[in-house]
């Protein structure tokens, strides 16, 4: 939705002041990630583009970040009158992700690699980031693989990340979403992108569900293992068997 601000700009060394129509204005902060309605400080106009200073409303931030908005034409007389496309906002403050205590004693590693992603594609890296979500998704296999199979620890540390989700996840579920992230993630690495509808939201989105299904496998293998089956109804199930067996031999 279109709005305007009120910008300076400069002619002749003279300073000038009229209003500037903007694409949009940012409706989050970058660096308390709060959903807000900026407070609108000052603006200024050059050859470059606009430079627009907003202040966070949240009383917990209250800091000033500045909003960056590119020209929508290089024709040198309009360009006052010219509409102003939102590029990016500066400062950030990088938001990491937060992860399960199962998933960290799971794979530390993949945590960390995640992380490291996610701080390159805020700060708009986006031709590396991919890589790094690609690293983060195979110490994730391959430490939760090893957790589970620990006498074969040395074959999956060597295979490929195909292989290992091939040859040795049991969990059809967790083997689905793991193949379909791998392929993405590979495919994100490569000159020719062979997954072109798909983009990094879908790559993560899978990666999450991903982290899912290992959650959920692990924490019910945990219930399983420290939640016995109650004694009074093993008894129970034994009487009934030892009771149908002398059944059977009266019969």
């Amino acid at each position: 939705m279109t709005t305007s601000i009120k910008a300076e700009y400069e002619i002749d060394l003279a300073l000038h002041t009229k209003d500037f129509k903007l694409n949009k204005i940012q409706d989050f902060c970058p660096l308390c990630h709060s959903s807000i309605k900026p407070v609108y400080r000052y603006a200024w106009v050059d050859n470059r583009g606009l430079q627009a200073v907003f202040e966070c409303p949240n009383e917990n931030c209250k800091k000033l970040f500045i909003a960056y908005y590119r020209i929508s034409t290089t024709d040198e007389r309009s360009k006052l009158e010219t509409e102003y496309y939102y590029s990016n906002s500066e400062p950030i403050r990088v938001k990491e992700k937060a992860f399960s205590e199962t998933i960290k004693n799971t794979s530390a590693q993949f945590c960390e690699v995640y992380n490291e992603a996610q701080i390159a594609e805020q700060r708009r890296l986006k031709n590396i980031c991919s890589a790094g979500y690609r690293r983060a998704l195979e110490f994730l296999i391959k430490d939760y693989l090893i957790q589970e199979k620990k006498d074969e620890k040395e074959e999956i540390e060597h295979k490929s990340l195909f292989d290992c989700i091939e040859q040795y996840v049991d969990d059809s579920r967790i083997k689905e979403c793991a193949k379909k992230a791998a392929w993405l993630s590979d495919g994100e690495t490569h000159y020719y992108r062979k997954w072109g509808d798909k983009d990094l939201n879908d790559l993560k989105v899978i990666i999450d569900l991903t982290v899912n299904w290992i959650e959920s496998e692990s924490l019910a293998k945990k219930i399983i293992e420290e939640i016995p089956e109650p004694k009074k109804r093993k008894k129970k199930k034994k009487r009934r068997k030892e009771e149908k067996e002398e059944s059977d031999q009266g019969n």
